[in-house]
């Protein structure tokens, strides 16, 4: 075989022409969730969950709910929506009826493209008066066009006897939940929410810490009380539940306050940090309850010898 290596006499310049790859975000998986053919509207209430607000009052008499959103890609739109009685009322993009955030300037790539919304009912309260409302979303997100619809929240002025028997809950989230779409990492993010159920004190612990002389008598070195309290939350939702056991309770601030009237005490914004979480679950009933037990975060109540 006889093989002849001719020259080139019009060679393809090296890079023109040539395609160039560039690196750039990965788009989110699709998180298929499974549903069923079964309308539960036919078996069970729809939630409903209270909420209060009084104009000029004081904080703890004024709740507040916040909503986030995600954009993936430059065309995604977000539209805030605000709905009483299913008719809606407003368009949530501006600080008229709380503080609208269009990105969070400060934050890294990722999460100035989120959209969200801080709800204060206290301004709803004053603008549209009580009754039925919901927040609603109309999402483009990737060129898929989505409503979200929040539960139904049901706005009464405040008072001791309507909030009867309600807890709110209110955190302060950073940092990144590695399960969640957001990254909160020095968002200071903040989040309310107000379930049935009670909080109290159940009980005080003990620490101690001492030495015995040479004459076998012990003597103090330092004593330490431990503060334990318990958060009884009762028939939440699926939605509310996962909320507060998978991002609540995982908050960097975690502050309870108690509406019960036959509670021992006055109950109001305790800081505390979590211990432990138990679920009950009811036969026919896709509610549970749950009881989640605490310590004080401010741990001071130490008496020291040195």
């Amino acid at each position: 075989m006889i093989t002849l290596q001719l020259t080139d006499s019009n060679p393809q310049p090296f890079g023109s022409g040539l395609a160039i790859k560039l690196k750039g975000d990965s788009l989110p998986e699709i998180q298929i969730r499974s549903v069923s053919d079964i309308c539960y509207c036919d078996l069970e209430c729809e939630y409903v969950g209270n909420v209060f607000a009084e104009v000029g009052g004081s904080d703890y008499k004024n709740d507040k709910s916040q909503f986030l959103f995600r954009r993936f890609v430059s065309s995604d739109t977000v539209a805030i929506e605000l709905y009483k009685s299913g008719v809606k009322i407003a368009d949530l993009n501006d600080n008229t009826l709380g503080t609208f955030y269009n990105g969070f300037a400060s934050g890294n790539a990722e999460q100035q493209t989120y959209v969200g919304f801080l709800l204060e009912w206290e301004d709803v309260f004053a603008a549209y008066g009580g009754g039925e409302y919901q927040i609603k979303a109309q999402l483009s997100t990737i060129g898929v066009a989505t409503t979200f619809e929040s539960a139904l929240f049901r706005l009464m002025g405040y008072s001791d006897a309507a909030a009867d028997g309600t807890v709110k809950i209110e955190s302060v989230q950073n940092g990144n939940i590695m399960s969640s779409l957001f990254d909160f990492t020095g968002l200071e993010w903040y989040q309310s929410i107000r379930v049935s159920g009670n909080f109290y004190e159940d009980s005080e612990g003990f620490e101690k810490i001492d030495y015995k002389t040479q004459n076998h008598k012990k003597q103090q070195v330092q004593d330490k009380v431990i503060e334990n309290w318990t958060l009884e939350a009762d028939m939440l939702p699926r939605t509310v539940s996962e909320f507060l056991t998978k991002n609540a309770i995982l908050s960097n601030t975690f502050t309870v306050t108690d509406y019960n009237i036959m509670n021992e005490s006055i109950l109001r914004s305790i800081e505390v940090a979590p211990e432990s979480i138990e679920k009950t679950r009811f036969s026919n009933n896709r509610n549970s309850n749950y009881i989640i037990k605490f310590t004080s975060r401010l741990d001071d109540i130490i008496k020291r010898n040195f």
